[in-house]
């Protein structure tokens, strides 16, 4: 399609009718899966270093290989990505919440091929909804469209998109099917300003509503605060399109929806609600008792989240949010049991009464608390946890009978090993269930660290726990003003201090780059104008 039949393409309903018509196929033929480019990420220095880097490599390739659609197929559109493998629950099945944040880590790994496939088959599923604008259901079944009024799973796929579009090259077809996807009347982000005009905050159900299973709306801290950001995604790019104006209108709903998260879903002790009741605005103590709800990880999200659209350093910005979630992430450690199980094993319980309070998994328990620990400089627990998550994932207690192909798959539920006798050790979902691939992905990019959501500065910021050694990154992908280029990283510590080293494709450069390197007196900043190949080293 060239640019002046695209151009008369006034809404996104022509645009979706005629992809609806011709076919994916068709329509995309630009998109080339096999011209994605390949990075390498390494960690070593120890055994954990050495699982966690075959871990994600294979579950990474496995989602690709057994989810990913790359040719439509078996009532499969192309684009699709299945939350689960063949033969597993909700096989068939594309939750809109993970398929957002998939798009988004295969855009952070340069796979951007891969992300407009699936960005193209999102905007070719969804639907009107009620109210007239487009807006993502809970999941898609196989190639049946459809809308839903959750922002969850839309504000999900909004950041992933404009994270593709931040990245893609000027004239790229799914680059401009983006742009006039998210700045129509009826997108996504209209929505957000529609519904947020007559109300202090979202309101949804389900998982992120008022709790797994538990019916009826709420307003759940974890689901404004993504709205939030993809309210501030949004207008990041509406300013890198020149339209300042809407910038400051989406800049001006987000700042509401934070100020009312401070105002009604922060409690006396300085911690998160989970949610409120959308018309009292008032905790309801039934929902938040439940055993869904009790201690669960899900609320560690508002923490972590931050990194998806703010960059890597809460702790250096001025978000009054940073002391809430640092409160909620410790008075979760110091609840008893789950205290005494990260002491021992290194596991971060995600319930404290489902499954006895002795189970988590990759995403939600385990994953959102290794990156809010990241975040958040906390080696040593850092430490701990990876520990416990490589090991897990290779080697699980004998008792779990987990049925996969591959020892390296990240799987869904991970237990404890005081579960033995106690619990049933069911297998849910089981290996390679997408969100349980995706969090720890996106913990593999911290650990790194490299943090291009500005362009103003690219700032490397790697966190490397104590125990391992170092991280080795091949071609990563890194946003500047001059458009992507491509870096080959190591980072090496050497006693208290390390080494590292940066190189870049002959011909690219970073117009500044600044680098956070630890030493014996703590860290310290290196800075390089017009770098295209540096080495630091501090003691």
């Amino acid at each position: 399609m060239d640019r002046r039949t695209f151009n008369k393409l006034t809404s996104f309903a022509a645009l979706g009718a005629l992809s609806r018509k011709s076919g994916l196929a068709a329509e995309y033929t630009s998109i080339r899966l096999e011209d994605d480019q390949p990075v390498s990420l390494r960690f070593f220095g120890s055994p954990s270093a050495d699982l966690f880097t075959r871990e994600l490599e294979e579950s990474f390739q496995g989602v690709l290989r057994e989810s990913f659609v790359g040719t439509a197929s078996n009532g499969l559109p192309a684009g699709f990505v299945s939350a689960s493998i063949p033969g597993r629950p909700w096989a068939g099945t594309m939750w809109t919440r993970d398929a957002g944040t998939f798009m988004r880590e295969l855009v952070m790994r340069g796979y951007y091929e891969h992300a407009a496939l699936l960005s193209e088959c999102l905007m070719s599923l969804v639907e009107k909804n009620q109210e007239g604008f487009y807006s993502f259901p809970r999941y898609f079944k196989r190639s049946k469209q459809g809308s839903g009024t959750e922002f969850d799973g839309t504000a999900a796929i909004v950041i992933g998109m404009v994270l593709l579009w931040e990245r893609l090259p000027s004239g790229n077809p799914t680059k401009d099917h983006i742009q006039a996807f998210l700045s129509q009347d009826s997108s996504p982000v209209n929505y957000f300003m529609s519904y947020l005009k007559t109300r202090p905050l979202v309101a949804g159900t389900g998982e992120f509503g008022c709790g797994m299973g538990i019916h009826g709306e709420c307003c759940n801290v974890v689901q404004n605060d993504l709205t939030m950001l993809a309210l501030l995604a949004a207008a990041n790019m509406a300013e890198e399109s020149t339209n300042a104006s809407i910038a400051k209108r989406y800049r001006h709903v987000a700042a509401k929806v934070w100020n009312n998260m401070e105002k009604y879903l922060v409690d006396k002790e300085g911690c998160w609600i989970w949610c409120i009741d959308p018309k009292t605005l008032k905790p309801n103590p039934a929902v938040l008792d439940a055993r869904v709800n009790r201690g669960f990880g899900g609320i560690n999200g508002v923490a972590s989240m931050y990194a998806d659209v703010l960059g890597f350093q809460p702790l250096a910005s001025s978000w009054k949010g940073v002391e809430h979630c640092e409160k909620t992430f410790l008075r979760l450690y110091n609840t008893p049991l789950r205290k005494l199980e990260f002491d021992r094993y290194g596991i971060w319980t995600q319930f404290d009464a489902l499954a006895a309070g002795l189970m988590t998994g990759p995403s939600y328990g385990q994953g959102y608390a290794l990156q809010t620990m990241l975040l958040y400089d906390k080696p040593a627990m850092t430490d701990k946890a990876l520990f416990w998550l490589a090991n897990a994932t290779y080697n699980p207690i004998p008792e779990y009978k987990l049925q996969r192909e591959s020892r390296w798959y990240f799987y869904e539920r991970m237990y404890s090993p005081d579960a033995v006798g106690k619990i049933v050790l069911a297998e849910g979902c089981g290996p390679l269930n997408l969100v349980n691939v995706t969090e720890p992905l996106k913990v593999s990019r911290l650990l790194l660290g490299v943090d291009d959501s500005t362009l103003e500065r690219i700032s490397l910021i790697p966190r490397i726990p104590p125990s391992w050694k170092g991280v080795e990154a091949r071609h990563w992908p890194i946003r500047t003003r001059h458009g992507i280029v491509r870096a080959d990283i190591l980072f090496e510590r050497k006693g208290a201090g390390a080494e590292l080293t940066l190189k870049l494709v002959p011909g690219q450069k970073i117009d500044d780059l600044k680098v956070r390197m630890p030493s014996a007196n703590g860290y310290i900043w290196c800075e390089q104008k017009h770098a295209s190949t540096v080495r630091w080293a501090t003691q």
